[in-house]
């Protein structure tokens, strides 16, 4: 055996023992721990949520009552300058009213969500769950922690 085979031989034994020690490591690491949870549901039994919609229907009707009067007051007048500038002037209140129950809806739906994602997040660290996934994207696996958040949701009222 020459020189140049001791070393090489050498060499293969020091790479093996260096990966079978960081293999043994990897397979020491910790599992992370899954939760999925289902966001439709969660929203759909949200007291928040319900209110915000009943308040948009409400709000809705409302802008619908105004259209309607809208257009009955436009259909008694004959001047055309009368009609043009009544017109005009519906035309702004129903758009800025709309915009403005569309603003509420986005900005409270916004805290809505947030505080759901909050609610999740507490519920997975109070579990020791390293992810939570929605319950959509997962095929299988994972533990359910809906009715969790759902319950903690219920108590936070």
């Amino acid at each position: 055996m020459n020189k140049s085979n001791i070393w090489f031989i050498g060499a293969c034994l020091l790479f093996f023992i260096a990966g079978y020690t960081m293999n043994d490591v990897a397979i020491s690491l910790p599992r992370y721990k899954v939760a999925v949870v289902d966001v439709n549901k969660i929203m759909d039994k949200s007291t928040e949520v319900r209110n915000l919609k009943i308040s948009q229907e409400k709000q809705i009707k409302d802008l619908e009552t105004l259209v309607s009067k809208a257009q009955n007051e436009l259909a008694n007048v004959k001047d055309p300058n009368q009609f043009a500038q009544l017109e005009s002037s519906y035309k702004k209140q129903i758009d800025s009213k709309r915009i403005a129950i569309d603003e509420e809806y986005s900005k409270k739906i916004v805290q809505i969500t947030s505080d759901i994602r909050s609610m999740i997040s507490t519920q997975a660290k109070k579990t020791d769950y390293n992810l939570v996934l929605p319950a959509g994207m997962v095929i299988s696996g994972g533990d359910d922690i809906t009715e969790s958040v759902i319950k903690d949701m219920g108590a936070k009222k």
